[in-house]
């Protein structure tokens, strides 16, 4: 499966897919290419999946919090 770069857009938070890339490392030297080209403000994620409609899906999806990080609910 490939690694998938997007942009964040900020009309409708739909993804723009930037690039793909066969490999993590690839795909991390693309990504941080990007995020120093367009600077700390932008929103570029990386996202592993089997195609791009899979891995839009992924970055739209509201993510749950891990309730192991905020400690014991006694």
């Amino acid at each position: 499966m490939p690694y998938f770069v997007f942009r964040m857009a900020s009309v409708a938070g739909l993804p723009e897919c930037l690039a793909e890339a066969p490999t993590y490392r690839e795909a991390r030297s693309i990504l941080r290419e990007l995020r120093a080209r367009e600077g700390e403000a932008a929103q570029v994620r990386m996202v592993f999946a089997a195609n791009e409609i899979e891995a839009a899906d992924l970055l739209t999806q509201p993510r749950t919090p891990d309730p192991s990080l905020y400690g014991a609910d006694d």
